[in-house]
């Protein structure tokens, strides 16, 4: 009796390891955008709304919202199988179209100047900038767009009425 005794607590310690194991290889296995809402879930950041697409891609989308110089804008992660993964926020609608040559030219100054960061406008008349992170799947971390969130907004903050003069101009 006393040898079985002897044993339960090493059986233990073997099973402890397996659970471990597996619920390291199951982490590893996650997709980069489970692998983001887990992030979220432990860190209780509740402010995205997660949809997932049925592209080719296996695209997630987490959308949410940032605030530069008094503006709530749109904002979203797009996370998918591919090697990059797009912080996006809309920055302006509707622009006068008087006003795309003089746009266009502050866009490609802004792009010039900041590295990490590029605008662009869409021929609905959107303005959209973009942070594009690369991560395969084994260097994928959440943490990361996490910091990145304050960058962009103090990014926002800097340009955003310089950009929205240039966009509200009248001609």
């Amino acid at each position: 009796m006393e040898k079985s005794t002897e044993k339960e607590p090493k059986l233990e310690k073997q099973a402890e390891k397996l659970i471990e194991k597996k619920e390291a290889a199951a982490a590893e296995g996650a997709t980069k955008a489970e692998k983001f809402q887990a992030f979220l879930k432990e860190n209780d950041i509740n402010f995205f709304e997660s949809q997932a697409l049925s592209d080719e891609f296996h695209t997630t989308i987490f959308r949410s919202r940032i605030e530069a110089k008094g503006q709530i804008l749109p904002m979203a992660i797009f996370i998918d199988d591919s090697i990059f993964t797009i912080i996006r926020t809309q920055v302006a609608t509707g622009i006068n179209e008087k006003n795309i040559d003089s746009i266009k030219s502050h866009l490609n100054m802004l792009n010039a100047e900041y590295k990490i960061f590029k605008y662009y406008l869409r021929e609905d008349g959107n303005i959209y900038l973009d942070v594009c992170i690369p991560f395969v799947d084994e260097t994928f971390d959440s943490r990361m767009i996490q910091t990145l969130l304050p960058i962009l907004v103090q990014q926002l903050e800097t340009v955003y009425e310089d950009l929205m003069a240039v966009v509200w101009a009248k001609k």
